[in-house]
């Protein structure tokens, strides 16, 4: 037996947990080959590198997944730029729930609706809204995740914008 952190594992229970590890491990690389299929069906490209960060880019149908995170992270990353490409896949609904958002959209430069609450509000709004699409897609196309650790990464990417837009 060993002993980990006051509790007891017996030998049989790592045994287990290595093919376990292995078989999330090709789960996620499954969910980012089925994203990438779906996103192409939609006409958008995916590129995976270490040298840019997570993004949905519809100008140029493209999403950019930083490989600078695990692989876990990857996916969920992806899901959540699919969760934005779905959207904004209807411009008049889009529109019309974050409505400072579209503006800043046909907007090369806008400081003062940037720092307006109603432009706040509605990114909070909108990545909240891409997170739950994303779990929602996830769903849809069958693609595991573990929705613990999909809370726990999409709150602390949530947090991170809180505090860059209460600036």
């Amino acid at each position: 037996m060993l002993i980990c952190y006051n509790s007891i594992i017996t030998i049989s229970e790592v045994k287990v947990a290595k093919p376990l590890k292995k078989l999330k491990k090709q789960a996620f690389e499954s969910g980012v080959e089925e994203l990438i299929d779906w996103t192409n069906k939609k006409g958008y490209s995916i590129e995976f590198n270490y040298c840019v960060q997570d993004e949905f880019r519809p100008s140029d149908k493209m999403i950019t997944i930083s490989l600078r995170q695990g692989q876990e992270k990857q996916l969920y990353s992806l899901l959540h730029e699919c969760g934005h490409l779905i959207l904004q896949n209807n411009e008049n609904l889009y529109n019309a729930k974050y409505p400072s958002s579209a503006k800043m959209a046909y907007s090369t430069s806008n400081k003062r609706l940037e720092r307006s609450p109603k432009y706040k509000v509605d990114v909070m709004a909108e990545e909240i809204d891409a997170w739950r699409k994303g779990k929602d897609l996830a769903k849809r196309l069958d693609i595991y995740i573990d929705e613990e650790e999909y809370y726990s990464v999409s709150a602390k990417c949530l947090y991170t914008y809180i505090k860059s837009l209460a600036r």
